[in-house]
């Protein structure tokens, strides 16, 4: 099909076609199924992205399908909330972490104008050991994917892929496929397992939407052996929380720089993204020496996380975790659950979005 001078969709244009095929028997009509879809383009061109040829960075959120009174149900209601809130935080881009949304997600997407990574339901694919998320790359990393089970497990991962992709490919919000979050990425047969895994995805979008996935603070510039395969290189990094938090968070500057230009020594000619930073804070609580937990300390973490990614033109995108408070298991670090939300989890701001809202805005 071919639409002469098509009015493109962006984030500030939202026009939608609408797409209707009919079933006919016999010249009479038995079945209809219409759909809205937009036009637009969105590709990687060294390190920037470009939506419809423009430069766009991507300012946002991870954040999950969760509220307080149906916990991850379907919630109409909520979802324009979260978009209201979005959008007032001038907020562009989210990920669905970490797993495909309700299809009404991808929908209000187009119609209100947000950009979504589509991330697939491979997480924890990761031998935790007591400590590991803290050591940041000093412990030996024992590889996931040389188990029994791992072609079952690979197997079920393309299955996943195929459906998400098949599913969601003709929403012109979703501009990228994340084909895990937070993986062992540093072995032999990491770097075989996922080289199936992106070659698969890669054979599936007749658009060629970028493909990438999370790494995680154990995945590092010289010893990660999956980020060749990404597009774009996203990045979960918590300095100033789980890495050098607290009492040493004026160290914290220095290690995420170091992180950075250790990057960019490997790769600079690719965006990158920092897909999760975030802070736990309690909403009202507050402290003159701006203490963990506290509004102060997530405001304080920001301002130094944000600044520092300003710095570097191939970082491309901000997308903070996380949008919301959530529900989690019962641990005795996470009081009712995560509260790194820039919102709690009634959907009220936190003092640290007033300030994502004045550097958004003007970014």
């Amino acid at each position: 099909m071919q639409i002469k001078d098509p009015k493109l969709w962006t984030p500030d244009t939202l026009y939608l076609y609408t797409i209707v095929i009919s079933s006919l028997v016999a010249g009479k009509k038995v079945d209809e199924y219409s759909a809205d879809l937009g036009i637009r383009t969105f590709e990687v061109k060294g390190h920037q992205f470009l939506l419809n040829n423009q430069p766009i960075f991507l300012k946002g959120f991870g954040k999950h399908e969760d509220f307080y009174i149906n916990g991850k149900g379907l919630n109409p209601a909520v979802i324009k909330r979260d978009y209201a809130n979005m959008k007032w935080i001038h907020a562009n881009c989210f990920r669905t972490s970490h797993y495909p949304y309700d299809e009404e997600w991808y929908q209000e997407a187009d119609r209100e104008g947000f950009l979504i990574i589509d991330e697939v339901p491979a997480v924890g694919m990761m031998h935790w050991g007591n400590g590991d998320f803290i050591a940041n790359g000093a412990h030996p990393i024992k590889s996931f994917f040389d188990g029994e089970n791992t072609a079952v497990l690979k197997q079920r991962h393309l299955e996943a892929i195929h459906d998400m992709i098949k599913r969601d490919h003709n929403h012109p919000s979703v501009i990228a496929w994340s084909l895990f979050n937070e993986a062992e990425t540093t072995t032999d047969t990491a770097e075989k397992y996922f080289k199936d895994i992106f070659s698969y995805a890669r054979t599936l979008d007749e658009e060629k939407r970028p493909v990438t996935g999370t790494l995680v603070l154990n995945s590092l510039p010289k010893t990660d052996r999956v980020h060749d395969m990404c597009d774009f290189i996203c990045l979960n990094r918590y300095y100033g929380w789980y890495i050098k938090g607290g009492i040493d968070f004026p160290d914290a500057e220095g290690a995420l720089r170091k992180e950075i230009k250790e990057w960019l020594s490997v790769e600079d000619n690719k965006p990158y993204v920092f897909t999760e930073f975030g802070a736990d804070t309690l909403s009202g609580q507050h402290s003159l020496s701006g203490q963990l937990w506290t509004e102060e300390y997530q405001k304080k973490y920001y301002e130094m996380n944000l600044g520092v990614m300003s710095d570097y033109p191939q970082i491309q995108g901000e997308l903070v975790w996380t949008f919301a408070d959530f529900e989690t298991s019962e641990a005795i670090y996470r009081p009712l659950g995560n509260n790194k939300g820039i919102f709690n989890r009634a959907r009220e701001p936190k003092e640290a979005a007033f300030l994502l809202k004045k550097i958004w805005e003007n970014k």
